[in-house]
């Protein structure tokens, strides 16, 4: 698998939808993108060392699962759905894996 650089990293976050919401990391693509120039470099090398490796970190696994309410009475706990929100930086190596498979 090729790796990547700086400017992959950069155009992989501003492709995100901004968003306020984040992760159990607290990160969300509003702060990545504010940040896209700072952290582009010591991304590349953590995500160059999961493609050549082969491994996706266990902690970009995790989720926040969160309930969403659907409709009617706010009581009842049909009327919820979950949602998961994954960490922002699970999103752009999954991106980077994408690109490559």
């Amino acid at each position: 698998m090729t790796t990547t650089d700086e400017q992959e990293i950069c155009n992989i976050i501003k492709s995100l939808k901004s968003r306020p919401s984040s992760g159990y990391d607290y990160i969300s693509t509003n702060h990545l993108k504010q940040l896209s120039p700072l952290i582009a470099h010591p991304l590349s090398i953590l995500y160059n060392r999961c493609i050549t490796q082969g491994y996706f970190p266990h902690e970009l696994k995790a989720a926040k699962v969160i309930p969403i309410h659907k409709k009617d009475d706010t009581r009842i706990l049909n009327n919820y759905r979950p949602i998961a929100l994954l960490p922002s930086l699970s999103k752009i190596l999954e991106k980077l894996i994408a690109k490559r498979i």
